[in-house]
């Protein structure tokens, strides 16, 4: 499941993709903006609504990795700290 999706977030906007992924294998997720003057995050939360993975580093790009303990649904989400931009949302197991 390389690609989840594109879009185009700024200050104060998120969007989220809801993905189900698989018990114990690891996964990378990349969040890769067109400019390099954003600060994007990302943020991975469980069925539950728990907080299970993210990336708010002041760089332009974000990026995590998650392995479930079971299969299921997340929710990933993309904001942006600082700029406006497109971004692809990619996940590698």
């Amino acid at each position: 499941m390389p690609l989840i999706g594109t879009g185009r977030v700024w200050p104060g906007k998120s969007e989220y993709y809801e993905v189900v992924l698989r018990a114990y294998v690891t996964y990378s997720i990349y969040v890769l903006p067109d400019r390099s003057s954003v600060d994007f995050d990302v943020r991975v939360y469980d069925e539950n609504g728990n907080l299970v993975a993210y990336d708010v580093a002041p760089d332009a790009d974000a990026a995590c990795t998650i392995t479930p303990r079971w299969t299921g649904g997340f929710r990933i989400f993309v904001d942006s700290a600082r700029g406006m931009a497109n971004y692809t949302l990619s996940i590698q197991p």
